[in-house]
């Protein structure tokens, strides 16, 4: 596979070098895509750390932290982005892709949000570009390859959090320190039924409730750009004109190794 080398939050990292993924590239490039996951990287892993990248989409996340981290284990369901992953890991020797969704049932159904290959495949049946049968994987399989070691995770499946939050919960089970979860209340507003307004109001009801679980169990959680929950609700979920996603940071202790991106 042709790649390209793309600087991003202070790596270099090769990446495949095809047209639709450009504007990412360009964005990646000026620190303006997703600029708090990296953060949270830097902050939250080291060499003793194993990463869980639950939607690793075509490797933006887990190869660049695969430079700092112990081990990677990437979870990808979207047939292209796999085969994008599979052709790349190679040259990363602390990654492990993993074929799957998470999901409690070993069976499940992804659709393709404009194409597959984009970062808007889901198990929701919210996409009109296709679909495919992929293998569910629970989470107590995918810690039992983190065994005792540290563990950061980073979480986005694109509105499935809604439906699975228990799931997403076993994460207390294990050294962890730190969870990010990129919430989707309007991809979850899309699979529910009845008028929209209906349906409005409850996404941010249900995003209100699973925010309140994942707290309970996961310690303290803020959205990492430090807005407050309900100011992204009312003005980006209720009012706002574009969809906008935001992302969920849960860190155990403020400061987990002493020094951020401590090898």
């Amino acid at each position: 596979m042709q790649t390209v080398d793309i600087t991003y939050a202070g790596q270099t990292i090769a990446l495949p070098d095809l047209p639709e993924y450009a504007k990412v590239y360009a964005r990646l490039a000026i620190g303006k895509w997703e600029p708090h996951t990296f953060e949270a990287l830097r902050r939250c892993v080291n060499a003793d750390t194993v990463v869980l990248d639950i939607g690793a989409w075509i490797g933006v996340t887990p190869f660049w932290a695969a430079q700092i981290a112990k081990h990677v284990i990437a979870v990808e369901p979207d047939p292209k982005c796999l085969e994008i992953l599979r052709a790349l890991a190679p040259r990363h020797p602390n990654v492990t892709v993993i074929e799957a969704a998470l999901a409690t049932d070993p069976e499940v159904k992804i659709h393709a949000k404009g194409c597959f290959g984009s970062s808007g495949t889901s198990v929701l049946g919210i996409g009109t570009a296709g679909s495919t049968t992929v293998r569910g994987v629970t989470m107590d399989e995918l810690l039992a390859r983190v065994e005792d070691r540290p563990l950061f995770a980073k979480i986005d499946i694109e509105g499935f959090e809604f439906v699975i939050p228990h799931e997403i919960a076993k994460l207390r089970q294990c050294a962890l320190r730190g969870v990010q979860i990129s919430l989707h209340p309007r991809l979850y507003e899309k699979s529910l039924r009845g008028p929209v307004v209906l349906r409005r109001i409850k996404a941010i009801w249900d995003t209100w409730r699973l925010v309140s679980y994942l707290q309970s169990q996961l310690g303290s959680g803020n959205l990492a750009d430090g807005r407050s929950l309900w100011r992204y609700l009312i003005y980006d979920v209720l009012l706002g004109t574009r969809y906008r996603f935001a992302e969920m940071l849960f860190l155990v202790g403020k400061e987990p190794f002493g020094r951020r991106g401590a090898r």
